[in-house]
């Protein structure tokens, strides 16, 4: 049956990613648990039920108003990176749609590819690089190449689905580059990445949105499973970490820092031994005892450092013994390796995989 790129086509696609995000909702969290914080199927659910609520509400006139919207409600209600970046992608696409109520099959190209590009300059990813724009790439050059073959729409986007599945695939033989599967280094090999994942769902909802049998425009119910398993991440056994600076504000902000940047509601256990006991700039063999008794579950003890006599200290404290089992100093940089740390202490790794991500942060760059 003949369709047009309209609102209603769009809404159809919107409403069917609300639907597929939904059932597969556990399976993202899944592939999330094993290299990031196990909420991405969850936080996705969540926004596109969100946002399916609010285009039934309000009932944009246009597929760019449409787009910019559910954009919009993406950025506000999931979680983490895939809050932003999924949001950024229906935002470009939608301003570059603009206020037509029709689009053409090269429109959509355009505003696919502009998508592509803005995610890339907010992420900083390329090809490769394990993230959404592996499969999201792939995608717009399918969809593009097919159009310039003289293919039918639905022919593209059926083409562009194909490419997203068989790059978001491939995304499991690559090294994170980006993002906290980053923090795995090597250890980030042998796992289809989340976001590739979720992003390859969504653009064969945009070739599915085509049949309009096959879509559904009623709302669907949040995933209670997908809920349950990104709260049921209780690990009283996870590897502790102890952040010993020479200021009291500066181990206090930085362990709140990481715990937030985790998004998780039940990161690992985490401590700070900062300056002295009496508040002053130094450190505290004491404190940092302490320290180590409270985040010491019985797999091990990570302690991050800043500098000089931070690092004396926890060495003459594993000098002198008395200290549990299992307590390592990591080679870091200490915000950075903080953050490593505790990502990859909450997703369950071990002392020697939360050593090694630490480790891993000395190579970050930022340009």
């Amino acid at each position: 049956m003949p369709f047009d790129l309209n609102t209603a086509y769009f809404r159809r696609w919107l409403h069917r990613t609300a639907q597929v995000v939904n059932e597969q909702s556990s399976h993202f969290t899944d592939l999330d648990a094993a290299i990031g914080d196990a909420d991405h199927g969850a936080n996705l659910d969540r926004g596109f039920t969100a946002a399916a609520a609010a285009i039934a509400k309000d009932e944009p006139a246009c597929p760019g108003a449409l787009l910019t919207t559910v954009g919009s409600v993406l950025t506000n209600t999931v979680g983490g990176a895939s809050g932003p970046l999924f949001g950024t992608v229906l935002r470009r696409m939608g301003k570059k749609l603009g206020e037509a109520e029709t689009v053409t099959a090269e429109a959509l190209g355009e505003a696919l590819a502009a998508a592509l590009a803005s995610v890339q300059r907010l992420g900083d990813a390329v090809p490769g690089d394990k993230t959404l724009v592996d499969a999201l790439a792939p995608a717009v050059a399918a969809y593009a190449t097919a159009l310039e073959s003289g293919a039918r729409t639905e022919d593209a986007l059926r083409a562009a689905a194909v490419a997203a599945r068989e790059g978001a695939e491939a995304t499991a033989a690559l090294q994170a580059r980006r993002g906290r599967a980053s923090y795995l280094g090597e250890r980030s090999i042998g796992h289809p990445d989340p976001g590739a994942t979720s992003t390859a769902i969504i653009l064969t909802a945009l070739y599915e949105a085509t049949d309009r049998d096959v879509c559904s425009t009623s709302a669907p119910q949040g995933s209670a499973r997908a809920e349950e398993a990104s709260l049921d991440r209780t690990a009283p056994d996870r590897v502790g970490i102890v952040l010993v600076s020479h200021s009291r504000e500066v181990a206090a902000a930085t362990a709140e820092l990481a715990k937030a940047l985790t998004g998780m509601d039940d990161p690992a256990p985490i401590a700070a031994a900062g300056g002295t006991e009496d508040g002053r700039i130094g450190t505290s063999a004491e404190l940092v005892r302490q320290a180590l008794k409270e985040v010491d579950g019985g797999k091990g003890v990570a302690v991050v450092c800043d500098m000089g006599s931070a690092v004396l200290t926890l060495k003459a404290l594993l000098a002198e013994g008395g200290l549990a089992d299992g307590v390592r100093i990591a080679d870091t940089p200490f915000v950075e390796g903080a953050v490593a740390a505790l990502v990859t202490a909450s997703v369950g790794g071990d002392l020697d995989m939360v050593i090694a991500a630490a480790d891993d942060a000395r190579g970050y760059r930022k340009m």
